[in-house]
């Protein structure tokens, strides 16, 4: 049993007490005549008229003292408490006349003062409560999660649910060349184009249901699925992620004219196990999640350097999105510290999004890869002209047409038991 469940207990036997002594000295004999006359008056009785059952009206205004304390301290919205004692009075009533066609004398004040008594005692105890709460959760997740999570989050009841090891998909996104901006404009020039990085980003992943996890001048990283449950969190990523990649080029065209920069931002996301909790001492305590899911978005979001790519995706994530996303191949690769290899990929939109043109060069750039891996050079490098699409940019495209045309000229085809274009990903 939690506070709140005691707390309702008590405050129902509070209510009962007081009503129980009025009924033993007779205080609602009056009210149950009254309503007796009344009821004469307006309905059709039966030829017995009407017989009181003094256990259901003890039963009922018990039932209703602990459901009405226990409803009115989980209910954060006032509006929702009202409404729900409102209704309740109803109820009672509609219960009485009910009760009388059928013989019975049954009285709905007691039921309903000790509904509205146990149900004011809740509203206070429930506020004060879900107050406290907040107060202390505000310290850790305020600008950290949209206004509407935070209060989901406050919601709770068992804070503890955050501290566990569960699947998260983590976003991380960088500024890929921060070393060449830092020390290519003035120190306060640099400090202001960060935070306009770091608040243009931010804002647009929180405003979408992202928990912000850190945030420096470098990179920007953020969960779906932590600290509130979510079984679609790799989902929701990408659908962020696809939005995302329009968002960063309005970022990269106002980092230009504002600062004369070219800034080169990368983001990737991968999705695993992850110890969530609370760290941190003291003011520094902080919930955030530790494991190697998030050291491998890192890593793949500075493999955007390589490729010239966006948005890069681990195979996990893929696994878990194939039916709701538009993607292209990359390299295989191994997190730093490990010799599994998987698949990385880019993604190009949410799936049916891509127009046909599109369809067909990433069609054409995906049997590219694939023949690249076999080490058929001259068929990929015809797929690969198929996938180019006349005046757009396409670095992924042009760094791998680049590989197999070395490839060619130095007649290195690689063995066919080994992993071709693979890489071992550096720590970060």
């Amino acid at each position: 049993m939690n506070r709140n469940h005691a707390a309702a207990m008590f405050i129902g036997v509070l209510v009962c007490i007081p009503l129980l002594a009025l009924y033993h000295f007779g205080f609602f004999i009056s009210t149950a005549d009254w309503f007796a006359g009344l009821f004469a008056r307006g309905f059709v009785l039966p030829k017995g008229g009407l017989k009181q059952i003094i256990w259901l009206q003890y039963g009922y205004y018990t039932i209703m003292a602990f459901v009405s304390a226990w409803v009115c301290i989980e209910m954060v919205s006032q509006w929702r408490r009202l409404a729900f004692l409102l209704g309740g009075t109803f109820l009672t009533i509609t219960f009485a006349c009910i009760m009388s066609m059928s013989g019975i004398l049954f009285e709905p004040v007691s039921g309903s003062l000790a509904m509205w008594f146990a149900g004011i005692a809740g509203i206070a105890v429930g506020s004060s409560v879900n107050g406290y709460r907040c107060h202390v959760m505000r310290e850790y997740f305020v600008g950290r999660l949209s206004t509407r999570l935070f209060e989901e989050l406050a919601d709770q009841n068992n804070p503890a649910k955050m501290t566990e090891r569960r699947e998260i998909t983590v976003l991380t996104c960088r500024l890929l060349n921060h070393a060449e901006l830092s020390t290519g404009i003035e120190a306060p020039q640099f400090e202001e184009l960060a935070t306009h990085f770091q608040r243009s980003v931010t804002e647009f992943l929180i405003a979408r249901g992202a928990y912000l996890d850190d945030c420096d001048a470098r990179q920007v990283r953020v969960f779906f699925g932590f600290p509130l449950s979510d079984e679609h969190h790799a989902l929701h990523a990408v659908q962020v992620a696809a939005v995302l990649r329009t968002q960063l080029g309005v970022v990269t065209r106002e980092i230009e004219q504002r600062f004369g920069k070219k800034a080169q931002i990368g983001v990737a996301f991968s999705t695993g196990p992850a110890v969530c909790g609370l760290f941190g001492v003291s003011h520094f305590e902080s919930f955030s999640a530790i494991g190697d899911v998030i050291d491998f978005s890192a890593q793949l979001c500075a493999l955007n350097a390589e490729y010239g790519s966006k948005v890069l995706i681990s195979a996990r994530t893929y696994a878990l999105v194939k039916d709701n996303a538009e993607v292209r191949p990359m390299e295989m690769v191994s997190a730093a510290g490990s010799s599994q290899m998987s698949e990385v990929y880019e993604l190009l939109a949410e799936k049916g999004t891509l127009h046909e043109q599109d369809t067909r060069a990433r069609d054409a750039f995906w049997q590219g890869v694939v023949q690249y891996r076999k080490g058929d050079l001259k068929q990929a490098l015809e797929s690969f002209k198929n996938a180019t699409i006349e005046g757009r940019d396409d670095a992924p495209l042009k760094y791998f047409t680049d590989r197999v045309e070395v490839a060619l000229k130095e007649k290195s085809i690689p063995e066919k038991d080994t992993p071709k274009h693979a890489r071992k990903l550096a720590a970060t």
